[in-house]
């Protein structure tokens, strides 16, 4: 069984790479230092594997039993531990990368959401080593067309990075979102997810 992950109003605006980084931390001690510039901006090359990757789904208006609106899903994640794939080089390897995105649900927003089909397909967005500001930027990525599906507990996401840093034609992310609190899909429903653990590929 798959559930979909779906942002709120406030989860929602939290999709916003601001949003993302104050929620993980790594915006702590940073405000207020607006003069700071990177030195140079590097555009990373290479393919590259994370093996850790934590963050949240959110769902906007919530999943219910039964519902039919429209339902807007976000995702937003940190990933970390990442190496170059065996047998290549990436110049240079990203310390930790920021990733967002949001979709359509195929399925509105009934509870619970299973694949086939897919859940949904959007544009995901992909920031490295930001905040706080490095020496050397590496420009950001997108992935124009990412495609979400579900397998068991595990959302799938999988697409080309076509412009920036890094391209790759087969990137994918495996994703174990779990329910925060005692949300259930009765009434007033899920409204959003925890990743707990997660995996990025072919970066």
């Amino acid at each position: 069984m798959r559930r979909r992950i779906v942002a709120t109003g406030a989860v929602g605006l939290a999709l916003s790479l601001f949003g993302v980084l104050a929620f993980t931390g790594l915006a702590e001690g940073n405000t207020g230092n607006t003069a700071v510039v990177p030195a140079t901006d590097v555009v990373g090359t290479g393919l590259f594997n994370c093996s850790s990757v934590t963050g949240e789904v959110g769902f906007s208006p919530p999943e219910v039993n039964g519902g039919t609106a429209s339902e807007t899903v976000s995702i937003w994640f940190l990933a970390k531990n990442c190496v170059p794939v065996k047998g290549t080089t990436a110049t240079p390897v990203p310390t930790r990368i920021v990733g967002s995105m949001s979709f359509s649900a195929t399925e509105a927003n009934g509870c619970p959401q299973l694949s086939p089909p897919a859940l949904g397909s959007g544009t995901l967005n992909l920031a490295y080593n930001f905040p706080p500001v490095p020496g050397a930027m590496i420009d950001p990525s997108v992935a124009s067309t990412v495609v979400v599906t579900q397998a068991g507990p595990i959302w799938n996401l999988s697409g080309p990075v076509n412009w920036g840093s890094y391209p790759s034609a087969n990137f994918s992310a495996a994703l174990k979102p779990v329910v925060i609190g005692a949300q259930t899909c009765a009434s007033p429903g899920l409204t959003s997810e925890y990743i707990i653990r997660g995996t990025l590929s072919n970066v």
